[in-house]
């Protein structure tokens, strides 16, 4: 159960009272047992954080008239060890001298302030981007994470990531009768580029659809989703197409489900990514899994993950990886 402070307002010498006010601490705790060469993972056993585990901060205060003020702060950490998540190490380059200090950002899940109300919601800081929020992630059973996650492949189309946050950013969105907006732009600070990014979508019922795209320093990337709930099953679909700085055309493909099963649910799906400017398919991806809820807050959840395409960098042969974890929120 999420642990909620209420700051009652005192009431000011002329007699006058704060609006009430109020800050909820959240998060989650997980850690997952891991064999993958997925990526640039090295096919060996060990204790990882594959779903994200974290700590943040949220509240807001009544302004009256239906505005409030809002903030939200979120920490990411690896409970198996208790480094931040974002902890780069220093080097030195031995050829140049040229020394790259250590680094971390400490709110790397979000950092915002922003106003709410009848016209939706405005976000100042670093947040996810609109594209992300509103479309990017939406198909993917498995939400991104573990190794049966489909939206690196499917809808960022590997060669064009995008971005899943971002900095120096302004967020709005809104809903109205069931059609959701989002529009946000990271502003060109120092050596950073603008960040654009756009996302609609239609929710009623069992069925979700939308699109988005994002433009910045490595492209532009675009998605667009569908996803209907049967009851017996939730489909997904998803379609991703880039076009990097250089030029070069990817077009990934997305199926899901998502499906109930006892007391949990199994997630499958298949994604593929093609390079259109060569005519090769470059990755397809099987992704397997299931949660199994011990309570409300705790979960164990295993998945698995096989692309007949993509071989590993580390160890040359088709990537591929499983996970078993426990998850705690709170």
């Amino acid at each position: 159960m999420k642990k909620t402070l209420i700051a009652l307002a005192a009431v000011a010498a002329t007699g006058v009272a704060f609006a009430q006010s109020s800050v909820t601490i959240y998060g989650k705790v997980n850690v997952s047992l891991e064999k993958s060469s997925i990526g640039t993972k090295n096919d060996k056993a060990a204790l990882d954080d594959i779903h994200g585990s974290r700590l943040g901060f949220r509240g807001e205060e009544d302004l009256g008239g239906g505005l409030k003020a809002k903030f939200q702060i979120e920490h990411r950490f690896r409970p198996d060890t208790g480094a931040d998540a974002t902890f780069v190490a220093g080097s030195t380059n031995p050829t140049t001298g040229v020394v790259t200090p250590s680094s971390s950002t400490m709110w790397n899940g979000m950092s915002t302030v922003g106003l709410a109300g009848g016209f939706g919601e405005i976000r100042l800081g670093r947040y996810y981007s609109a594209l992300f929020l509103g479309a990017n992630n939406k198909p993917d059973p498995f939400g991104g994470d573990g190794a049966g996650a489909l939206r690196g492949v499917g809808m960022q189309t590997t060669t064009l990531p995008g971005f899943i946050r971002t900095a120096n950013v302004i967020h709005y969105s809104g809903s109205f009768s069931g059609v959701n907006v989002a529009v946000s732009t990271g502003l060109k600070e120092g050596a950073a580029k603008a960040q654009n990014s756009i996302a609609i979508g239609y929710a009623n019922g069992p069925l979700d659809v939308g699109f988005g795209t994002e433009k910045g320093v490595p492209g532009t990337l675009t998605n667009a989703y569908a996803t209907y709930d049967l009851g017996v099953a939730k489909l997904a679909f998803g379609l991703g197409n880039t076009k990097s700085a250089a030029g070069v055309k990817t077009e990934g493909v997305l199926l899901g489900a998502t499906i109930p099963a006892g007391p949990g649910r199994v997630q499958v799906g298949l994604a593929t990514a093609k390079n259109k400017t060569t005519g090769v398919k470059t990755n397809q991806k099987l992704g397997l899994g299931y949660i199994y809820p011990l309570s409300k807050r705790t979960a164990l959840e295993t998945t698995y993950g096989r692309d007949s395409k993509a071989v590993s960098s580390v160890t040359g042969k088709k990537q591929s990886g499983f996970d078993v974890s426990l998850h705690h929120n709170f």
